[in-house]
């Protein structure tokens, strides 16, 4: 009888320790796929040149509420940054086939972009209508993505399928 209740002790632990792991990987994302598949309105293939189309902030609420999947550009004119990192964001639409909207810093201001994109320059992966990640000028983790296109590549490859 006391071995019972010891066996029943170990597989209660065991029991618990998995369901707290479990619960707390499933709190955290571990299981859901942090990625974004572009619409396919965006993909363009070899035909791709690397322009960007110019975002309007009544746009991107149209874009948000009809749930898209998309990558925008987030610029400010005369920033040497900016240029970098617009260089960057051109050459990967052209490799992976796809379309980037541009918008400007000015007009993330004016709309639902800025309570995640606090400065400038940033390149968002949008997914069914939210910002799902997006470089950030003021973090050092960021840093190489800013100035390098194979970090910058590696980085924004994490988040698109």
């Amino acid at each position: 009888m006391g071995r019972l209740k010891i066996w029943q002790l170990i597989v209660l632990l065991i029991v618990v320790v998995g369901g707290s792991v479990l619960f707390v990987g499933l709190a955290s994302g571990w299981f859901s796929d942090n990625r974004a598949e572009i619409n396919a309105e965006y993909l363009c293939g070899d035909s791709c040149d690397g322009e960007y189309m110019d975002l309007a902030v009544e746009d991107y609420d149209k874009l948000v509420a009809d749930k898209k999947s998309f990558v925008i550009f987030v610029d400010q004119g005369g920033c040497t940054t900016a240029d970098h990192l617009e260089g960057f964001a051109s050459d990967f639409a052209k490799t992976k086939g796809i379309k980037i909207y541009k918008i400007m810093f000015e007009d993330v201001k004016k709309s639902s972009l800025h309570d995640s994109v606090k400065y400038y320059p940033s390149v968002v992966v949008m997914k069914n209508g939210a910002p799902l990640k997006w470089l950030r000028a003021d973090e050092d983790e960021d840093s190489n993505a800013y100035n390098r296109y194979d970090s910058f590549q590696e980085w924004i490859n994490k988040y698109l399928k």
